[in-house]
Order: C-alpha cells, then structure tokens, then sequence
C-alpha cells in the first residue's frame, strides 16, 4: 500500500488482499474518516466523456477508508494492461488521476461469440439484449460500443438502454446484459409518456457492438457483429406453460426431452429457470440446448429415461422477450392493481409418467 504523501498530492497503488486486486489511494482527504462524496474509478480514456456526461457508468464496486487511505474493491476484476483514472468530482473542475495495470501475456482478441434474442423478429416492448463473447471484457464501454440504428432512414436511435449505476455482466464478464430502458416501456411512467417506446413497431433495426469494446487485456474486438430485428407488435401477455407442447421420449431411450414455446423466450434464464425432477423431486442430471429463435428448449439426460415420473419444472420468474412471466406482465397498466405480480409465486410443476417404446418390455 503506497504511503501517504506529506506533500498533499494523491498516490494511488495496487494491493491485493485475500486473493482480490484492490485500487489504493492516498493523500485524499477523508469525509468523517469516510471516502469521500464524488469518488469514482473509470477506464482513463473515458475520462473526457465522463466529464461531459455526468451519468456516465463508473466502475462497479465499494469504497472502503482504512487509517488515512482509501481502497476500491471492484466488483468484476481490474483489466491487465489498461489505464485507469480515479475521479473526484465535488466544487469547481473534478480532480482526476490515473494509474495503469500491469499488462499481461498477449493472446487473441475477444469476439462477440452471439447477440440474443437470435429470433429475427422481436415485440415493441423487448425488455433485454444479450452480447455473448468469447472471452473475459473490460467494464465501461457499453454506452458507447453498442449502437441501435433504424435500417430504413439510417437514424442512430438514442437513450435505448437503461444506464443504471453499474453495467451488468455475469461474474465471468463474458455475457453483457443490454436492458431497454424499463422506464420508456411501462406504460404510465413519465419517460414512457414523454419518448414513447425505445424501439418503433413496423421498422427493422440494426443492433450492432462496435470494436470500441476492449477485452480484459485492453485490446479491441477482433471485428464488429451486428444483429437485425424487424419490430412486432407489443407482448402483453403471460407466459403460460400449458400451450407449451412437450415432446417426452420413452423409458429406454436417451433422447432429449424436447419443450416448443409459443413464443420465443429469454435465452439466459432458459439456461437455469426451466428444468426436470425425478419422482423424489430432485434435479435430473444432464445438459440444456436452447435452439435457435428461442421458441424450443431440449434436456440431454445423462442416463436413459426410466419409467418416470418426471417433472418439468418452471421458474415464476422465466420471462418472454417482454419481461412477460407467468406471474406477471411487465408492460402492464400501472392503474390496475390486479395486473401486480403475486407474492411469493411457486414454481410451476407439469408431471410425466414415461412408457416403454412400442415393442420394448419396461
């Protein structure tokens, strides 16, 4: 940990504690032996954008004072090799000052692995866009590296995302959830009656993740990807899993379970919000495929069937492109209290009793 400076600048170093890289600064100085208001930690060559654009995301993580010096714990790793800037922002010009990370060993440059949905047409009020790479990327560049364009005038759509506080990646920072502004797709709310819906029902719209992503070495994508959604009507509906079809092979036989949606569905909580129980209950081993479009969704056992009975299992809070559930529709009327979601909601539990093919002894 750097000591702290009897001169009054600010010395930032690099500790790490319990196995966790940590962003030491000293020579600030303290609010009540607290950090101070205003503090943040951003990639440094988004430095000049922060300062025009106050709501710019900063780094997820804490603050934390200790003695006469200040640590940020990131929420997500720092990124090998790239500067980053610590802004104080309070009277007058905000101060800022920088440190780089040491680098790490070269390798190839991330690559945008999918975007999701995957359907080619999407409702008005799609809730989330997920950009899937192939490797660990660096926090802050969103905002900036993901554009949303209108194919039949070429118009740059503004403020489609939501820019809360952090940006929001999954632990390994290799899936970055894009969340359309909520506040522009209820009905009722004041960004909703003042823009409308961030998307325009009848056009085609480009999604497209630009090279100004860097991953964790710092490096840029190795290419762009782009996506094109024509925009549908808006879904104000639950999900109901009875009009799920379920396609059950016999007992003997190691095929996959196979469940087609009458919509398509959220990619990522397909992966852990629908799954299959034996008779005790408990979660049957095996591999989920969701196939493309996001309207079927296969279960691989790792053993063959037996004779049941089996469970297919569904999370209340399994959404639809809309953020529709089977509690809850997400673009609802604010003014209808019975459209509120229930509390608490149990899983939804469709049971199966599995035959022996035909011509086969059980």
């Amino acid at each position: 940990m750097p000591s702290r400076p009897s001169d009054g600048s600010v010395v930032l170093g690099w500790v790490r504690k319990r196995g966790v890289d940590r962003l030491s600064i000293a020579g600030l100085a303290l609010d009540g032996g607290k950090p101070p208001r205003g503090l943040a930690v951003l990639p440094a060559d988004l430095v000049q954008h922060a300062l025009k654009t106050p709501a710019l995301q900063p780094l997820g993580g804490r603050f934390t004072a200790s003695g006469d010096h200040v640590a940020f714990t990131p929420r997500l790793p720092f990124v090998a090799g790239l500067t980053y800037a610590v802004m104080l922002r309070g009277e007058g010009e905000p101060q800022v000052w920088k440190i780089e990370r040491p680098r790490a060993a070269a390798g190839a440059p991330a690559e945008v692995v999918a975007i999701h949905p995957t359907a080619p047409e999407v409702p008005l009020n799609l809730l989330k866009i997920y950009v899937q790479f192939s490797a660990p990327m660096r926090e802050g560049d969103a905002a900036e590296a993901v554009e949303v364009r209108r194919l039949d005038t070429g118009e740059l759509l503004e403020d489609v995302f939501f820019q809360g506080r952090y940006e929001l990646w999954d632990p390994e920072r290799r899936r970055l959830t894009l969340l359309l502004d909520p506040g522009r797709i209820k009905r009722g709310l004041g960004p909703h009656e003042a823009m409308g819906y961030p998307l325009v029902e009848g056009t085609t719209v480009e999604v497209r993740v630009t090279d100004r992503f860097r991953d964790a070495e710092g490096r840029p994508l190795a290419a762009p990807a782009s996506r094109r959604y024509r925009v549908a009507a808006p879904i104000r509906e639950h999900v109901d899993p009875v009009r799920w079809r379920q396609l059950w092979p016999a007992a003997g036989a190691s095929d996959p379970l196979e469940v087609r949606f009458d919509r398509p569905l959220d990619h990522a909580m397909l992966q852990h919000a629908v799954r299959v129980t034996d008779a005790d209950g408990a979660p049957l081993p095996g591999r989920v495929e969701v196939a493309p479009e996001e309207t079927v969704w296969r279960f691989h056992p790792e053993n063959p069937w037996g004779a049941g009975p089996y469970s297919l299992v569904v999370e209340p809070m399994l959404e639809d492109l809309a953020g529709n559930s089977p509690i809850r529709v997400f673009d609802r009327d604010l003014e209808r209290p019975e459209d509120a979601p229930p509390r608490p909601a149990a899983p939804i539990v469709m049971s199966r009793a599995l035959a022996p093919a035909a011509g086969k002894v059980a």
